[in-house]
């Protein structure tokens, strides 16, 4: 049997163990709570993964978080093929070029889901995208940091922007009333001026 055919076959064997069984261990997370459930394949720096309770990642996601951290907070979902990125390239320094000198030192930036989020099929979340509780990101959306994802918002495009509220005013402050303690509820202040906000400037 030729080398390169055996060099092959245990290829295909490790990438087997790593994918299947060492990524399903749940001891080495930064926190993933009994609940969460991540499935299988999925490529994932899980040392700064935090999952909470109730969460769900969808099958042959990457979580690239070598870095920054990846928070996905109580009862947030996401479809397949989630992609995530917690650093990026230093790009504005001036005579810089793609693997140059310094090219690998990346610059940390959190990615923050907050609760009762549902993230689509092929959604890229990129380095310090935050998304407000309640928000649903259409498939093949690519979120970005500058901009805003208020909550209860509907989300979508490349990249991703605010299309509208998928409740009125008065349905998110009921909502919050029933899904929430009084101590964990947002300001109705700030739902009113997300609501004037961003409906102002459509």
């Amino acid at each position: 049997m030729k080398y390169s055919i055996i060099k092959q076959i245990f290829k295909d064997a490790w990438h087997a163990v790593k994918f299947g069984y060492l990524s399903s261990r749940r001891d080495r997370y930064g926190y993933i709570h009994p609940t969460a459930v991540v499935y299988q394949p999925t490529w994932a720096t899980k040392s700064n993964m935090y999952l909470y309770r109730n969460t769900k990642i969808g099958e042959n996601s990457q979580i690239n978080a070598h870095k920054g951290k990846f928070i996905m907070k109580e009862n947030s979902r996401s479809g397949m093929f989630l992609t995530v990125i917690t650093q990026n390239h230093k790009f504005k320094t001036i005579g810089a070029y793609p693997g140059g000198p310094g090219w690998n030192e990346e610059e940390p930036a959190d990615v923050i889901v907050e609760e009762d989020v549902w993230l689509g099929t092929n959604v890229t979340l990129c380095p310090g995208v935050h998304i407000g509780r309640g928000c649903v990101v259409a498939a093949g959306a690519v979120c970005i940091k500058s901009k805003e994802y208020p909550p209860y918002s509907i989300i979508g495009g490349n990249p991703a922007k605010f299309l509208k509220f998928k409740f009125t005013l008065d349905e998110q402050i009921e909502h919050e009333k029933i899904r929430f303690k009084e101590e964990n509820r947002l300001p109705i202040e700030l739902l009113c001026n997300n609501y004037e906000k961003f409906y102002k400037n459509k």
